[in-house]
C-alpha cells in the first residue's frame, strides 16, 4: 500500500495537465504566457473562413459576375461623354444640388421635394454640394449607373420562376435595356425610382434565398419606397404574394414597402393640398399611352413612330377621342398578353402583368403633366420614363408565358414569341441609335467649362441639361 504521502494533489495534476497543453499549443495560441492566444486565434481563423467563403462564393458566380460587368460596360460606352465629363439633368441641378448646396446635411437629406421624398436624389444632391464642383456631376451618373445595375442584380442573383436559365436571364438583362422608356432613366439619378420599381417588381416575383438575399432585398426594397411613389405601388402585390406564401420573409418585405407608402402617401397628399402636386384621371389618355408605349414605340423605329403619335395627340386635342383603331389594338395586344399569362398557369407572369396593368392606371394621374388636360396629353407622345418598369413587367411577363414548360397554345405560343422577337430586335436598334433619335438626352452644354467661367464669375448661372430648355442653377462660392 502507498503512504498518503506520497500521492500527489489532484491541484497538481491539473496543474501538469495545464502547463502540458500550454507547451503542445501553436504559437499565438493559448498558454500561460499568452491568456489572449485563444482570440487572436479564433479572429485569424474567422477571418480565413471568410476569405474562403468569398472566394467561393465569387467562384460559384463568376458568370453572374461578369454578367453584372458586360452590363455596367454596355451603359457605360452608350454614352461615355456622360460619364467622363458629367452633366446634371433638369432638377437634379435645379434642385437637388441648389438645396444641398444651400441648406445643412440633415435638410437635405430629409428634404422632400415635387411633393414626395426621394431618398437617391438627395443623397446624390449632398454627395455633388460637398465634392469639388467641376467633379460633380461624374458622381451623380456613377450613382444613376450603380441604382441602373441593381434590376440586373435582381435578375443575375435571385431565382425568378421562369428565368432560370442563362439564355432566359440574357433576353430578361436585354430587355431591361431596350425597352423604349430607357433614354429618360439613363443616368439620371432624378428618374433613379423608375429604375428601383423595376427592381422592387422583380423581388415581388422572386423566391426567398439565404439571409444575404433577405437583408439585400430589405435594403432595395427601403431605398426603392423612399426615393418616390412608383415603388410603393405595388404594396397590395406583395399583400397578395405574402397571403399565398405565408412566409415571414415575405410579410417584412411588405410592411417595409407599406410604412414607405403611408410615408408618401402622406406628403403626396400635402402636396396636392399646395398645389404642388395635380391629380388628373383621363381614360382616353390611359388608353393612347398604352397604345404609344407597349404597341407601337416597341416594334417600330423611334422617329416614324413619333410623327404618328404626335399626329395621333394633336387629333385627340382637337376631337376629344382617339380613332377606333387605336382602341382595337391596344385591346388585341394586352388581350395577346393576359392570355398567354392565364393559359399558361405561370404565377411569375400573372404577377408581372398585374404589376404592369397596375402601373399603366396609375402613371398618367399623378404625373407633372397632370396641371391641365392639355399638357396631360404628353403621355402619347413623351413623359416616357413613368412607363419603364411596366414595360419591363410586360414583356417579362410574355418572357416568363412562353416558358416550355407552360402548356400555352401553339397559336399562341408563336403569336407570342414573334411580338417579342420584334420587341427584342427593334429595341436593341432604338437603344444603339439614342442618341441620334434623342440628342437632348445625350447632348448639352458642357459643364468643366461653366464651371471655369462660373469661378471668374461667381453672378454666372450653370446651364442645365436639356439644352434650351431654360434649365439653370445660380450658386455662391462657398467660404
Amino acid at each position: 500500500m502507498v503512504p498518503l504521502s506520497h500521492v500527489k494533489p489532484f491541484t497538481n495534476v491539473t496543474k501538469t495537465r495545464a502547463e502540458c497543453r500550454g507547451r503542445r499549443s501553436q504559437p499565438g495560441g493559448p498558454s500561460e504566457d499568452n491568456p489572449k492566444g485563444a482570440a487572436v486565434s479564433n479572429g485569424r481563423s474567422a477571418s480565413w473562413g471568410v476569405l474562403r467563403r468569398s472566394r467561393a462564393w465569387v467562384v460559384a458566380q463568376r458568370y453572374e459576375l461578369l454578367a453584372v460587368g458586360l452590363y455596367v460596360f454596355v451603359l457605360a460606352v452608350r454614352a461615355p461623354r456622360i460619364l467622363f465629363e458629367g452633366r446634371f439633368w433638369a432638377e437634379e441641378g435645379a434642385v437637388f444640388l441648389q438645396y444641398a448646396w444651400t441648406h445643412s446635411f440633415l435638410d437635405a437629406l430629409t428634404a422632400p421635394h415635387a411633393g414626395y421624398y426621394n431618398l437617391v436624389a438627395n443623397m446624390a444632391g449632398l454627395v455633388a454640394a460637398h465634392v469639388p464642383l467641376e467633379d460633380a456631376p461624374r458622381f451623380t451618373a456613377a450613382i444613376a449607373l450603380f441604382i441602373q445595375s441593381l434590376p440586373a442584380v435582381v435578375v443575375l442573383f435571385t431565382n425568378i420562376p421562369g428565368l432560370a436559365t442563362p439564355m432566359r436571364k440574357a433576353m430578361a438583362l436585354l430587355l431591361l435595356l431596350v425597352v423604349p422608356a430607357n433614354p429618360e432613366v439613363y443616368l439620371i439619378t432624378i428618374n433613379a425610382h423608375f429604375v428601383l420599381c423595376a427592381a422592387t417588381g422583380l423581388v415581388l416575383v422572386s423566391e426567398q434565398g439565404g439571409r444575404a438575399d433577405r437583408v439585400f432585398k430589405w435594403l432595395l426594397l427601403g431605398v426603392g419606397g423612399l426615393s418616390g411613389v412608383v415603388s410603393t405601388f405595388l404594396a397590395p402585390l406583395f399583400w397578395v404574394r405574402w397571403w399565398q406564401e405565408r412566409q415571414r420573409d415575405r410579410l417584412t418585405q411588405t410592411l417595409i414597402l407599406t410604412v414607405c407608402a403611408l410615408l408618401q402617401g402622406v406628403l403626396i397628399a400635402l402636396g396636392v393640398a399646395d398645389q404642388e402636386r395635380h391629380l388628373r384621371i383621363n381614360p382616353t389618355v390611359m388608353v393612347g399611352a398604352a397604345y404609344a408605349k407597349f404597341i407601337a414605340m416597341p416594334v417600330a423605329p423611334v422617329k416614324p413612330v413619333l410623327v404618328g403619335l404626335e399626329q395621333l395627340r394633336q387629333g385627340l386635342e382637337a376631337e376629344g377621342a382617339l380613332p377606333a383603331w387605336v382602341w382595337l389594338s391596344t385591346a388585341a395586344g394586352f388581350g395577346v398578353l393576359l392570355l398567354a399569362c392565364w393559359r399558361s398557369g405561370n404565377r411569375t407572369a400573372r404577377f408581372l402583368a398585374a404589376a404592369s396593368i397596375g402601373l399603366i392606371v396609375l402613371a398618367s394621374p399623378g404625373s407633372r403633366e397632370a396641371v391641365t388636360e392639355q399638357r396631360l396629353l404628353a403621355h402619347l407622345t413623351g413623359a416616357i420614363r413613368y412607363y419603364y418598369a411596366a414595360e419591363v413587367f410586360f414583356f417579362l411577363a410574355l418572357l416568363v408565358a412562353l416558358d416550355q414548360g407552360s402548356g400555352l397554345p401553339k397559336v399562341l405560343r408563336i403569336l407570342g414569341g414573334v411580338w417579342l422577337g420584334a420587341v427584342l430586335l427593334m429595341g436593341s436598334f432604338n437603344f444603339a441609335r439614342a442618341p441620334l433619335d434623342w440628342p437632348m438626352i445625350f447632348y448639352g452644354p458642357p459643364w468643366g467649362q461653366q464651371v471655369e467661367q462660373w469661378r471668374k464669375d461667381p453672378s454666372k448661372p450653370l446651364e442645365l441639361w436639356p439644352a434650351g430648355w431654360g434649365w439653370h442653377v445660380s450658386l455662391t462660392p462657398k467660404p
